[in-house]
């Protein structure tokens, strides 16, 4: 294993690992299989054990079944085995024993018969929400003399909360972020295309260190009125008037940063200000109302009531008849992760938890805007991790 590759230092996985035997142990489990799928939800084999399935592309056919999946086996008793779908896999990978099947549910099979752990055992599955039917159906088949239990809140659970290595990657990541911010500063002017701004943005952020980097400018009444909309960046030119909203999301050392930014070419008139202002305090309720103890839909309903308050019912949440479907998630190795900070989301915010408040005011009669900071939940509260300025004007 090449440890200087490693995100955070080897003796982080074995832990992380032994928290999943301490957990499945509590359900009465023999274990852990917890599994991952390139390229949207290679989360959890990231974080317990470095490693990414790849050529998630492929359909499952004849004897080619889970490719682009892997599972990390972890009994409660012994050691554990990432089970993986095609012999080329990352060299740095933080388990020991590794075993290769073009069959994943075959492969489980044997890999479980060598424990002599797969006759009348109760294993604990994660990946609910992303294991197909047909995986689910062939491992049930392949594996007649075990009950299978879906356990995917282990995982979130542990990966919700960062500890002091993962919150020392993320502050370098905000820091990222923050330059890739002023460049757009610097980048965002009339006369210069949408394209051209990200363009500035992607160099900055590349030599820093970011990889897989995604930026958005969407400007003009329409693009930048919506929450979200492909492409994420076009030939347009920017004009006098113009609202934007900059996207800036990446990773650096396998921990997400995403913050985001607006700008309007010209001075702002009575409406927009009121706009920009209206959403930097939304922004900054959040930021003073998140806590150890507050539940994450609490956030949504502090900024749903500003909203509400200042007139902009039908421009934010779908509580009043808007498109924004939440104001803000979780964020770490994977782009969104627990929790979703909406209404109906009961999680209990915890020291540690890593989140990114993103409100805005979309498809208004001036356009959209969107505020984004990324913030770390304290013993006593939260600390904000971006410095740089979040909305200004051209001259």
């Amino acid at each position: 294993m090449a440890a200087t590759a490693l995100p955070v230092p080897l003796e982080q996985y074995q832990a992380r690992r032994q928290r999943c035997r301490v957990e499945a142990s509590a359900r009465g489990f023999a274990g852990l299989i917890v599994f991952s799928r390139d390229p949207d939800r290679a989360g959890n084999g990231l974080y317990l054990a470095n490693h990414r399935p790849i050529a998630g592309s492929h359909p499952s056919m004849y004897e080619q079944r889970g490719r682009g999946y892997c599972a990390v086996v972890v009994p409660v008793d012994r050691e554990e085995t990432l089970l993986v779908t095609s012999p080329y896999y990352e060299p740095d990978v933080t388990v020991e024993r590794v075993a290769v099947d073009t069959n994943l549910p075959r492969g489980l099979a044997r890999v479980l018969e060598e424990y002599g752990l797969a006759r009348g055992e109760r294993w604990g599955l994660v990946g609910e929400e992303f294991l197909s039917v047909l995986l689910y159906r062939d491992i049930l088949t392949a594996l007649p003399g075990c009950s299978f239990y879906f356990a995917d809140d282990v995982l979130w659970s542990l990966r919700a909360v960062k500890d002091a290595y993962e919150q020392a990657i993320l502050r370098e990541g905000a820091a990222i972020a923050d330059a890739g911010a002023r460049a757009a500063r610097e980048a965002f002017r009339a006369g210069r295309t949408e394209q051209q701004v990200v363009d500035d943005i992607d160099a900055v952020l590349r030599s820093l260190g970011a990889t897989n980097i995604s930026l958005t400018c969407q400007s003009g009444v329409y693009r930048s009125g919506e929450p979200l909309i492909r492409p994420y960046a076009t030939d347009r030119v920017l004009e006098p008037g113009d609202m934007a909203q900059m996207e800036i999301r990446g990773s650096y050392r396998g921990y997400g940063f995403d913050i985001c930014r607006s700008a309007l070419i010209g001075p702002p008139d009575a409406t927009q200000r009121h706009m920009f202002e209206t959403v930097e305090r939304m922004l900054d309720t959040i930021i003073a109302t998140a806590a150890p103890g507050v539940l994450a839909e609490d956030l949504q309903h502090a900024i749903d009531a500003i909203a509400h308050a200042e007139g902009f019912d039908g421009y934010q949440s779908m509580r009043f008849g808007g498109p924004s479907t939440y104001c803000g998630h979780g964020l770490g190795i994977a782009s969104d992760e627990p929790p979703v900070l909406f209404s109906g989301d009961k999680t209990i915010l915890r020291p540690g938890m890593f989140l990114t408040p993103e409100p805005g005011l979309y498809r208004h009669p001036k356009g959209g805007l969107r505020l984004e900071d990324n913030i770390l939940i304290t013993e006593s509260g939260c600390e904000n991790l971006n410095s740089s300025e979040r909305w200004w004007w051209t001259d």
